[in-house]
């Protein structure tokens, strides 16, 4: 997935230059509608999209209070903030993630009770050609999260109304993961990298009047207690809960395992189940 190069890179060019509860329908099916790159679809090392992603297990969790509730996911792996507005990646008949988004929306007001989002990582992949810095597309990927991010999510929010609770994420950092190969300094260094990314998300998102959850506290990104986590040994926490749930440690690959998958999906249960008590346009956060 490429998340750490990806987001530090933003991070470099970034730096140099109400929530309103869902609306019940009557009758009739209501919807989850699931968006984003390829954690919104379950992506894990070697298989592809899957079942076992984190909307799959949120939505069995909603499910189970609402029977009606379906899952819509029209997330895309690789998507970017410029695909998903424009395309380019994954195939929707109205040309984008994000128009089949709104599209959804508009056809089916009034029964779409949650959207979820997680996007921005993949902005900035292929800019860390050989490990040094290409200038000119950092900048290209900065731009494009710091202009794209809030069109997509004020369109999300034009396009649904107030029906629908929202809610994204922050991501968790597989940079942490250099921890067990001998690089302890670029562990480290990765940690205000991904703060830096995720508190511009952040905002975006509280801005939209968007739910954040918090995934990458779930995943412990700042905590060094030492615990023992095999066959690596004594670890920091956040070092283990990114080798035990992705697979950044063994193979390479900054996707979730089916169990971190689940941790994502509980740390979005932490917002979402208090939706329909908020009040109309008070944002909050876990």
């Amino acid at each position: 997935m490429g998340l750490v190069r990806s987001i530090a890179v933003v991070v470099a060019a970034v730096v140099g230059t109400g929530l309103v509860g869902p609306v019940a329908s009557a009758s009739g099916p209501e919807y989850y509608l699931a968006l984003g790159d390829s954690l919104s679809v379950g992506v894990q090392a070697g298989t592809g999209p899957t079942d076992q992603g984190y909307t799959d297990r949120l939505h069995a969790a909603l499910e189970a209070r609402n029977p009606r509730l379906q899952l819509v996911k029209l997330g895309c792996p690789g998507e970017t903030t410029t695909t998903m507005l424009q395309g380019g990646i994954c195939r929707y008949a109205e040309g984008s993630q994000l128009k089949a988004a709104e599209a959804f929306l508009t056809t089916h007001a009034g029964h779409v009770r949650y959207v979820t989002l997680d996007i921005g990582a993949n902005d900035t992949n292929g800019c860390l050609p050989g490990g040094s810095v290409d200038a000119g597309c950092a900048v290209r990927g900065a731009g494009s999260l710091v202009a794209n991010l809030p069109q997509i999510t004020a369109r999300l929010r034009g396009a649904g109304g107030g029906g629908p609770a929202y809610a994204a994420m922050n991501y968790y950092n597989p940079g942490l993961a250099s921890w067990v190969s001998g690089g302890k300094a670029a562990a480290l260094a990765s940690v205000p990298v991904v703060d830096t990314f995720n508190a511009y998300e952040h905002g975006v998102y509280l801005a939209a009047g968007f739910r954040v959850a918090d995934v990458n506290g779930a995943f412990a990104g700042h905590d060094l207690t030492e615990v023992t986590a095999p066959p690596y040994g004594a670890v920091p926490r956040g070092v283990a809960r990114i080798c035990t749930w992705t697979y950044q440690c063994s193979d390479g690959d900054g996707h979730a395992t089916a169990a971190g998958y689940q941790e994502i999906a509980n740390a979005f249960l932490k917002v979402v189940p208090a939706v329909p008590t908020e009040r109309a346009g008070v944002p909050g956060t876990a």
